[in-house]
């Protein structure tokens, strides 16, 4: 099976995207939509993230699967963008982005994108770590659910818990 390094999901939204955009950037509550980051720390909390920032995001699979990766953002332009990239043991891991796009009814089409930087060794590594032999599809099924949540949170609307096996390989 081929090395997949990219992947992107994409979903309307019907809400402005600076509220859309707001909601992205605070790390600190992202496990509100995601089933495997649980949330994420900011490094120095002095005020908006901005390029050069560092958080610490924490993830989760299963009971006892945890790590933390270390993110460093990329690209901010409220509204429009926002990117980090993120490693472990002083190698990379992956790049993020959220890109977001004005709809003609005043809503957003959000599209998450992930782009995998691991090199070999890491690669090897993070299966050991987090039992995900297939990255790729694991994470275009956790961006599926990630994407559907911050529709339902935003557009005020009760969501259906997912089971956790839909995003498990």
């Amino acid at each position: 099976m081929p090395h997949v390094v990219h992947v992107e999901e994409s979903i309307d939204i019907a809400a402005p995207p600076d509220l859309v955009y707001d909601t992205i950037v605070d790390v600190s509550r992202w496990g509100r939509f995601s089933p495997e980051c649980t949330g994420a720390t900011v490094v120095e909390d002095d005020g908006p993230l901005r390029v050069g920032s560092r958080f610490s995001g924490h993830n989760r699979r299963g009971r006892v699967r945890r790590w933390t990766t270390h993110c460093t953002v990329t690209d901010v332009e409220p509204g429009r963008r926002f990117g980090f990239d993120s490693a472990a043991i002083g190698l990379p891991i992956a790049s993020w982005r959220y890109h977001l796009e004005l709809l003609d009814d005043g809503g957003t089409r959000v599209t998450e994108v992930w782009h995998d930087n691991r090199g070999r060794l890491m690669r090897v590594i993070a299966v050991l770590v987090s039992g995900i032999r297939d990255r790729a599809t694991h994470n275009r099924r956790s961006m599926q659910v990630t994407l559907q949540r911050l529709k339902a949170h935003l557009e005020q609307r009760p969501t259906r818990p997912i089971d956790a096996r839909q995003v498990q390989d």
